[in-house]
C-alpha cells in the first residue's frame, strides 16, 4: 500500500474520531446530566408521595421523617449517591450503551490496523449517534431504564 493510501486511511480515522468526540459532547454529556436530574426528581417525588418532608437543592434532595433521613445527591458527574442518615446505601451510575470491547490484535500491516480502527470507530459512532441511557449500580448491577424502578429496588416497597 502506498504512503498516500495510508494517509487517506489516517485522515478517515481522524475524521470519524473527531465526529465521535463531537457526538460525545453534544449527544451524551448533556443527556447524562438530564438523567441525573430525572433521577433526583423521581427521588423527590417518591418520598414526597410517601409523606416525608422533602427539601431539594442543586443536585441534592433530602427526605426526612422523624429522625430518619434519606439524601440523594450528585457531585456533578453521572453518579448519584443515596444515603440513609450518613451511611451510603447505594451509588447509581447513569451510563449509555457502547460496543463491547474487543480483544487486542496484532496486525501484519499498518493498513490492516487502520482499517480495523476505522471499523471500530464507525461502530462507536452508531452507538453515540442514537444513545441508549440506563441506570446501574454495584448494588443491583443490571440496567434499569426508569428511576422509579431503581428506587423501588433499593427501598423494596
Amino acid at each position: 500500500m502506498s504512503k498516500s493510501d495510508l494517509e487517506k486511511l489516517t485522515f478517515e480515522l481522524n475524521k470519524i474520531k473527531e465526529l465521535n468526540s463531537k457526538l460525545l459532547e453534544n449527544n451524551i454529556q448533556p443527556i447524562l446530566k438530564e438523567k441525573v436530574q430525572d433521577f433526583l426528581d423521581a427521588f423527590e417525588d417518591y418520598f414526597r408521595e410517601r409523606g416525608l418532608v422533602v427539601n431539594a437543592g442543586h443536585l441534592t434532595v433530602r427526605a426526612a421523617f422523624d429522625s430518619l433521613e434519606f439524601t440523594a445527591f450528585s457531585k456533578g458527574d453521572p453518579t448519584i449517591f443515596i444515603l440513609k442518615d450518613r451511611e451510603t446505601i447505594a451509588s447509581i451510575s447513569v451510563k449509555y450503551k457502547t460496543p463491547t470491547r474487543s480483544a487486542s490484535y496484532q496486525f501484519d500491516t499498518e493498513e490492516e490496523q487502520l482499517k480495523w480502527e476505522i471499523k471500530k470507530e464507525n461502530t462507536l459512532f452508531s452507538y453515540l449517534e442514537n444513545p441508549e441511557f440506563y441506570y446501574t449500580g454495584s448494588e443491583f448491577g443490571r440496567p434499569y431504564y426508569d428511576p422509579l424502578v431503581v428506587l423501588e429496588s433499593i427501598f423494596h416497597v
